[in-house]
């Protein structure tokens, strides 16, 4: 059976808020770890990574924070 215009509508906005979801949990995970191995962020730092919405480029910056010795270290990776 077609979908009607508003099902498709429906199911598309499911998608975008899962995706989006899935951004905003990415971003305060990195954000925390930072806080966290770190202490302060500064707000260069907080706000390139807050302007991220790839879940997968999130999970892999997430590894960095783990695999970064030095805050200056990770902030390189975000030029």
């Amino acid at each position: 059976m077609a979908r009607t215009t508003a099902e498709e509508l429906w199911i598309g906005g499911k998608a975008e808020g899962r995706a989006e979801g899935e951004a905003k949990a990415g971003r305060n995970m990195v954000l925390t770890a930072l806080r966290t191995k770190f202490g302060k962020v500064p707000k260069e730092i907080e706000k390139g990574v807050l302007g991220m919405s790839d879940p997968i480029a999130l999970e892999s910056l997430l590894a960095q924070v783990i695999q970064s010795d030095t805050l200056n270290e990770f902030a390189d990776l975000l030029k």
